[in-house]
Parts: structure tokens; sequence; C-alpha cells
């Protein structure tokens, strides 16, 4: 009798767990329970200011599905115009990734952030030559571009902008969809789209096809 019981309540558990974690999956996103978009270190930005989606981007230049997800995201900005905008975090590892992360920065004090962002995720560099060669491409100041990466004057900013994401709950490179994780890794574009179309049926907002 109480192995029945017993088997009954494993058997009901299991059937909650598979129900809770199958409508987690199929919305691809999971709450938060901090602001992920609360830090000091000021973002980037690509988008309509009022746009009612944000896409927050905490990626990492050494890992190919972050890459594959800003792509992704990217390509959603031109799809859903007006109605998504893209937030950038720096959340990259130290190393070489750290350093892609302070060319951006290089390459944002002379108004290209997102130029020399859309030209790497193309064809992501391996090394500083290469990295070189798409900055130089792109039209940078190459004096003030190399001062910049070997002086390390961006590298404090990269650093914290990731410090201050952990501290509010990013616990690894992520996309946020307001504030919920987009857990697909990294998922088609239509996977993305269902979630942008998610959240703006959720907000009564008109929902593309």
């Amino acid at each position: 009798m109480c192995n029945k019981k017993y088997i009954i309540s494993v058997a009901s558990i299991t059937v909650i767990i598979l129900t809770v974690g199958g409508l987690l999956w199929s919305s691809g996103t999971v709450e938060l329970p901090s602001d992920v978009t609360a830090t000091s270190v000021a973002p980037w930005y690509r988008g309509q200011e009022e746009a009612v989606v944000t896409v927050d981007m905490y990626p990492d230049f050494e890992c190919n599905i972050c890459v594959e997800k800003e792509r992704i995201a990217i390509q959603a900005l031109v799809d859903f115009s007006g109605k998504i905008r893209l937030v950038y975090h720096h959340y990259a590892d130290q190393g070489f990734s750290e350093k892609v992360a302070e060319a951006l920065e290089a390459a944002g004090e002379q108004g290209k952030f997102w130029e020399l962002h859309d030209r790497l995720i193309e064809n992501v560099p391996s090394d500083i030559t290469q990295l070189t060669i798409v900055a130089e491409d792109i039209g940078l100041d190459m004096k003030q571009f190399n001062e910049a990466l070997e002086s390390g004057r961006f590298t404090e900013k990269v650093r914290l902008a990731k410090q201050e994401a952990i501290s509010a709950g990013v616990k690894y490179v992520s996309v946020f969809i307001n504030g919920k994780e987009y857990q697909k890794n990294p998922g088609t574009l239509n996977d993305f789209y269902a979630a942008i179309n998610e959240e703006l049926e959720r907000l009564g907002e008109y929902v593309s096809d």
C-alpha cells in the first residue's frame, strides 16, 4: 500500500515537472528575479527608444552560439522595424574576447561601434591582426584605435560591465527579451521570432506573420 502511494506521488511530481518544463521550453524564456538591464556602465543601443520590446545581449565573441544569436537579433531588428530595440552589454571573458570588446569601445569612441560589430559577427576574427584589418577597413583612425587597445583604456569598463551584469543575475552569456531569458542555443530565426511575437501579443501589440 505504501509502495503504491509512493509510486503515485512520484508520478504526480514527475508530471508537474514535465508540464512546467514544457511550458518554459515552448516559450523559450524564463523570468529572472533581478533587473538585468540595470548597470552604471552605459551599454550600446540600436533601434527606436520607444520600441515596446527590448532585446538585451550579453555576448562573448569567442562563443559561436552567442555570435549566431546576435546575427538573428540583428535580422529581427529589420523585420520587426520600430518594435524592438537591441541593447549590447559586454560579457567577455579575459583574453581575446575581452580585447574584441575593447576594440568595439574604441570604435564607438569614433562613432562606429555597430559598424565594427556587424563586420565582426560576419567573420569573427581569431587574433589582433585580423581585428586590426577590419578596423582599418571601416575607416577608423588607426592611431587612436591602436592607442586605445595598447593602453588598455577600456579594459576596466569592459570588466565592470560584466561584473555588474553578474550582480544583476546574468550568470552566463545570454540574450533577454524584455527581461526574460531566451533559452534556445542558438535556435532558429523562427524560434527567436516566436519569442518576440509572444511578447508583442502579451503587450497587445500587432504580431507579425
